[in-house]
């Protein structure tokens, strides 16, 4: 653990330089907070990585650091070596300072949750479904999220729809419904992503990039089915989200433990 807390550009570049192989911005985060580089507030720290990051490869950028690399979609390296090729990238493709620029724009997939428990989720007339990024992380309520989801039986797939609306009030019909005994999990992909500053749902985009359509399909598949031929996440994916359950239903469950304990 340090004694004082780093920059996020010293951060990141300390997390990749000891890494010393290319990583997901994720696993940088991930690494900046296990080594205590530096404290990993508000609730979106994966995303302010990735926006320091894409600004320190950005030549001519005040931040533009040349010991960095971009990889691939969201994955980086410290390659201040001479015989490390430089990858070539795909010029059609939007990067994620042109996505920040471009908010009414889908080309990813901002947030999505893999295999959330159904009885986390408090179900009433009006409710929340929460989640983080990680346990250092604010908690965030995607309960207004908009996109694909899926219900599953533990962990096989039982059904897939999508919402234009609130994915609260669609998954509290599910519950209710016929499919109700059918499911105790469920994924889902949302096209809003969050706002770093005040953690809520930003605004759901209206149009679509058609470059990227079919590469966001492929993104949410691989998720999803896993393939085991196929030897990477899903390219076109923001930040997975961990779910948080309900705070009456954590109470409870404190609650029928401690009663447990004492017979």
């Amino acid at each position: 653990m340090t004694t004082q807390e780093l920059g996020w550009q010293d951060a990141i570049v300390s997390a990749l330089q000891d890494a010393d192989k290319p990583l997901h911005y994720q696993e940088i985060t991930k690494i900046i907070g296990e080594k205590g580089l530096r404290t990993l507030t508000g609730a979106t720290p994966d995303a302010t990585v990735n926006s320091h990051l894409s600004r320190m490869i950005k030549e001519g950028h005040p931040s533009y650091d040349e010991r960095l690399r971009k990889v691939s979609r969201g994955v980086f390296e410290f390659a201040f070596r001479d015989d490390v090729a430089v990858p070539e990238q795909e010029s059609d493709d939007l990067d994620d300072e042109e996505q920040d620029s471009n908010p009414d724009l889908i080309v990813w997939v901002p947030a999505y949750a893999l295999y959330w428990d159904k009885d986390k989720v408090k179900w009433g007339t009006s409710g929340q479904i929460l989640g983080r990024q990680n346990q250092d992380a604010e908690t965030v309520d995607f309960s207004e999220q908009q996109g694909v989801y899926i219900l599953h039986n533990n962990y096989s797939v039982v059904y897939v729809g999508c919402t234009t609306e609130k994915l609260y009030n669609r998954m509290r019909e599910h519950n209710r419904d016929h499919k109700s005994g059918r499911w105790n999990k469920f994924s889902w992909f949302g096209f809003r992503g969050v706002d770093g500053q005040t953690g809520k749902l930003t605004v759901m985009p209206t149009k679509v990039n058609p470059k990227s359509l079919v590469r966001i399909l492929e993104a949410v598949l691989i998720e999803v089915l896993q393939p085991p031929v196929n030897g990477r996440r899903g390219d076109y994916m923001g930040i997975q989200y961990k779910q948080v359950p309900h705070p009456d239903i954590a109470k409870e469950q404190s609650l029928s433990f401690l009663r447990n304990l004492t017979g």
